[in-house]
């Protein structure tokens, strides 16, 4: 898939949370921009087409080689009348 200057793949999605629905996806990203506007705008992409029925959609990202069962690269992330936020730290 492609979204904006990114291209990527969704690896997993996963519901959990009982009073407040979130939902997590792992992304492998292929060619990565080093701007974080980029990430986020990606989050916020993944949020409109995957996250419309949860409350938070949180999204990690991973580089090409990179174990998703590390921590990942970035987390983004949406929240209903939140926003979108990305944090390389």
């Amino acid at each position: 898939m492609k979204s904006e200057e990114i291209t990527y793949e969704i690896l997993r999605i996963r519901d959990f949370g009982k009073a407040m629905r979130r939902r997590n996806v792992k992304v492998r990203i292929f060619n990565y921009s080093p701007s974080e506007e980029n990430l986020k705008k990606l989050a916020e992409s993944i949020w409109l087409i995957h996250g419309q029925d949860v409350e938070e959609l949180t999204t990690v990202f991973y580089l090409p080689g990179m174990s998703t069962n590390s921590t990942g690269f970035a987390l983004g992330g949406c929240t209903k009348g939140k926003g979108c936020y990305v944090t390389r730290d």
